[in-house]
C-alpha cells in the first residue's frame, strides 16, 4: 500500500515542516500508491507526503529533480510534481491485459 514505519513519522514531519518535498512511491511494478486505505497512509497524507500515483520510483525521482530545477518554492514544486506533464502517471490503473494490448479491447 506504500507505507513506511511509524518509527519514521517524526523525521518525515520535520522534513515537510522544513520545506522538503516528500513523495511516496510503490516498488510494485503494477502498483499504485493508495494512502487512503490504512491509517498509516492517512497519517502520511496529513503530514504532507505526496502520493506518486502509479509512477515508478525512478520516474518520480527524475520528475522531482526536474521540478526542483524549475522552482525553489515548495508549494509551487508540489503543484508541478502533481501535474501530469508527460504521461508519467495515469488517472487509473488499467488491467495488464489492456496495457499489453495497447488499450481497449475490440469487439472481436
Amino acid at each position: 500500500m506504500g507505507h513506511v514505519s511509524k518509527f519514521c513519522f517524526e523525521s518525515i514531519k520535520n522534513a515537510v515542516l522544513k520545506g522538503v518535498v516528500v513523495a511516496l512511491a510503490s516498488q510494485c511494478i503494477w502498483g499504485r500508491v493508495n494512502m487512503n486505505v490504512y491509517d498509516t497512509g492517512r497519517d502520511l497524507l496529513s503530514f504532507g507526503v505526496i502520493p506518486t500515483e502509479d509512477m515508478f520510483p525512478e520516474t518520480a525521482l527524475v520528475k522531482l529533480m526536474w521540478v526542483l530545477g524549475q522552482t525553489s518554492n515548495t508549494q509551487e514544486a508540489i503543484k508541478l510534481f502533481k501535474t501530469n506533464i508527460a504521461g508519467e502517471f495515469s488517472p487509473r490503473t488499467l488491467s495488464q491485459e489492456r496495457i499489453f494490448e495497447g488499450g481497449e479491447k475490440s469487439g472481436n
